[in-house]
């Protein structure tokens, strides 16, 4: 047992538990896990997050990992474990351990502090795989792409009879298809974000620095209750938009900038991403049918989007008006969108060799992009649900906006 000052067993983490949906939401989310691993032969789901991507932990126990390293172990049967080096001062309770829903928290050592074993992050994970009866079993493991090295290899040596198989698709296939809950959560999620952009349009006046049009936005995101913004915020103004995505500066803008913003906020643990471009003042013919091709672009991909639909017609559809438009060149195949959820990037997948269909409770970012450099860049980017009849866009946000 990890030693700590403050006490974080169940009973002294109850009254403290602040969740954003009952507890029969994360249950949900758990039996629907263990279904699938049943169907596939695994004994466990080993489901690794850390500050690079909380999405994991945060669906299915409600903790949002920051600076260290998260396991959730779900057995095939049997009570899900969370473990966590996250432990600011070495207190569970002074990190937000008390928002988790589940009876089973595991405190760990940070790699360098670890004095046995058995208090890291592997030693609890391995511990729980061995209680479960999973020591020899196919074992899942979510979160590759960011699963420390040092993690598998303390994993591999503690059970070395386990197989280790790959299992992001099955976590990221079933937090694809969002629930009634969170679809409300990223409904709010969305038009927090559109908010934030009504405003920094209101900012983008000549001799406003791209600091005044940030400032004036996070204001807004947090005055509507977001939890924490979805990623660094873009404020591109004069030659830089035509690099899109930039931090804010000092600049101060001139009457006919073009001008990219991309901001966005969590809340309830779920991503938005919205994006807007436009021009400070009036913009010149050529700005203004870089524009409309791009708003064009947009809408096409939008009248697509329904269930049944392969992701890859929304791109041909796209693509085909930035070609008769003769934009070809500024036409960015890499930029088309990402599904959403408690990640930025989720399924479905609307990256340009996507097999993806979709399906009624996807919910993504759909961003057909035109980009040149010391010109500027033209994208709408909308948070969009797939419905049973068809697809919305969900910030609220106006699209045309020069």
């Amino acid at each position: 047992m990890y030693q700590a000052k403050v006490p974080y067993d169940p009973q002294a983490r109850r009254p403290w538990r602040a969740m954003p949906f009952p507890q029969s939401e994360y249950e949900r989310r758990i039996t629907a896990v263990q279904a699938r691993l049943k169907a596939e032969g695994l004994a466990a789901l080993v489901a690794y997050s850390n500050g690079a991507d909380p999405g994991n932990a945060r669906y299915l126990v409600n903790f949002e990992t920051s600076a260290g390293d998260t396991i959730v172990v779900i057995p095939a049967s049997g009570p899900p474990m969370l473990t966590t080096n996250w432990l600011m001062h070495g207190e569970p309770m002074h990190t937000m351990i008390w928002t988790a829903w589940l009876d089973d928290v595991r405190g760990a050592e940070r790699a360098g502090f670890v004095r046995n074993p058995e208090t890291s992050v592997a030693g609890h994970a391995a511990d729980r795989l061995q209680e479960g009866g999973a020591a020899a079993d196919r074992i899942g493991v979510a979160g590759g792409p960011i699963f420390p090295h040092h993690v598998m290899v303390a994993l591999e040596e503690r059970l070395p009879r386990a197989t280790w198989i790959p299992a992001d698709d099955l976590l990221m296939n079933i937090r694809a298809v969002k629930s009634p809950l969170e679809i409300e959560a990223m409904r709010r999620a969305a038009r927090i974000s559109g908010r934030m952009h009504e405003e920094a349009l209101r900012a983008l006046v000549p001799g406003a620095r791209d600091f005044d049009v940030a400032s004036r936005a996070h204001a807004v995101a947090f005055a509507e209750g977001a939890d924490s913004l979805a990623f660094e915020s873009a404020v591109a103004t004069g030659p830089r938009a035509g690099l899109k995505h930039c931090a804010p500066s000092g600049r101060v803008m001139e009457p006919g900038d073009m001008v990219f913003l991309d901001m966005a906020a969590v809340y309830h643990g779920y991503c938005a991403d919205v994006s807007r471009s436009t021009v400070v003042g009036k913009p010149s013919a050529e700005q203004r049918r870089f524009l409309d091709t791009g708003f064009e672009m947009f809408e096409a991909a939008l009248a697509k989007a329904a269930p049944g639909v392969p992701v890859q017609d929304m791109i041909a559809a796209a693509r085909a008006i930035a070609v008769r438009a003769g934009y070809e060149a500024d036409y960015m195949p890499k930029g088309f969108g990402h599904g959403l959820g408690c990640s930025l990037f989720e399924r479905p997948s609307l990256r340009p060799a996507t097999t993806d269909i979709l399906e009624p409770g996807n919910v993504f970012a759909l961003e057909p992009m035109l980009i040149r450099m010391n010109f500027g860049t033209a994208c709408i980017e909308e948070t969009v649900l797939i419905t049973p009849t068809g697809a919305e866009a969900l910030s609220g946000c106006p699209l045309r906006v020069w």
